[in-house]
């Protein structure tokens, strides 16, 4: 799996925004990928083996070019993914509404009805209904008491997918997002639990996407997650989003912990392999004291979702010890230095 950043512009400002570090530090780019860039990154899918070209942004459908993107996607039989947040130009929308239901799905990131306003909210609503099946929403929790119930009426009401996609809004970091908070885990698992019973009522199965761990939940709460179908992975992996630069990112909450470049040799794997040499040592600590010695961390069941709450933990200053010009002299340690 990787990600493949086509824009670097956005026509929604979301709190949570965990891609803030990234553009932050390449400002004054490339606003959109080229067509030869785009080719160089199938290219890389197919030196990957993977068949899916997933388009990212910023937001994706904005680049002027969408359509001829995906067609050569396409062309190399690639099944189409994009992560939208259902604001897109006509011709981007025209393009995905045309495609076989087989060869292309968008989860659209959806905000409550009062975060987005009326009628930006109809706009998105719109969207849904014109790709169907196609279509996914997900939503980002970033705050314990954000309410999920009007995602039912969404579904309902748009013919989308019958699925509801949760993410955990995590912190870049810099912390200069909004974010989910480690001491909030429990009482969000609890809201979540809530919400999966709602929606498997009305016929809609919860999936969860990377960064929850298991320790947000009940034994009781996730036999019941179970019980429901919703799909709950305890995953924390390089994704690689592939930026507009050419470089491999871990994930866009951790793109100050370093890129690697994409050369005409790479392949996923091997950029996989080298990020989580970087992540390991800070793997082996957590973000609750407790982590040191659960056994869901030791074998590994849990990989600890929540990685970069964890590596903001640490404090990543340079060491450096003052030394007197007296001192350097040998005049207070009783001997030369050589």
């Amino acid at each position: 799996m990787a990600n493949l950043v086509i824009s670097a512009i956005c026509n929604r400002t979301c709190a949570y925004c965990f891609t803030r570090d990234h553009y932050e530090d390449n400002g004054g780019g490339a606003v959109f990928l080229d067509l030869d860039g785009f080719e160089a990154r199938l290219d890389f899918l197919d030196r990957s083996g993977i068949d899916q070209a997933r388009l990212i942004g910023g937001e994706p459908t904005l680049h002027p070019d969408f359509p001829l993107l995906v067609e050569r996607a396409r062309a190399r039989g690639k099944t189409v993914i994009v992560f939208s947040n259902g604001l897109m130009p006509e011709p981007a929308l025209a393009c995905l509404e045309a495609l076989p239901g087989d060869a292309c799905s968008v989860l659209v990131n959806v905000n409550a009805p009062e975060d987005m306003g009326a009628s930006t909210f109809q706009q998105l609503c719109a969207t849904l209904r014109r790709l169907g099946q196609k279509a996914t929403p997900g939503l980002n929790i970033y705050r314990v008491d954000l309410e999920l119930a009007f995602l039912l009426n969404l579904v309902g009401e748009t013919g989308c997918r019958p699925v509801i996609r949760l993410g955990l809004a995590h912190p870049c970091l810099s912390g200069s997002n909004r974010f989910v908070r480690p001491h909030q885990y429990v009482a969000i698992g609890r809201r979540i639990v809530h919400f999966a019973r709602r929606a498997a009522g009305a016929g809609i199965r919860v999936e969860f996407d990377c960064g929850f761990v298991p320790c947000m939940f009940s034994p009781p709460d996730l036999e019941a997650l179970r019980a429901l179908g919703a799909s709950a992975a305890w995953k924390c992996n390089p994704i690689l989003d592939i930026d507009l630069e050419g470089r491999a990112i871990y994930c866009f909450p951790l793109s100050r912990l370093g890129y690697l470049p994409l050369t005409p040799q790479a392949n996923a794997e091997k950029l996989r392999r080298s990020f989580e040499a970087r992540v390991q040592p800070y793997r082996r600590a957590g973000v609750f004291v407790e982590c040191s010695t659960c056994p869901l961390k030791r074998s590994g069941e849990c990989p600890g979702g929540c990685l970069s709450a964890t590596v903001r933990r640490f404090r990543h200053t340079p060491f450096c010890v003052t030394i007197s010009d007296q001192e350097l002299q040998g005049e207070h340690l009783g001997h030369s230095l050589h």
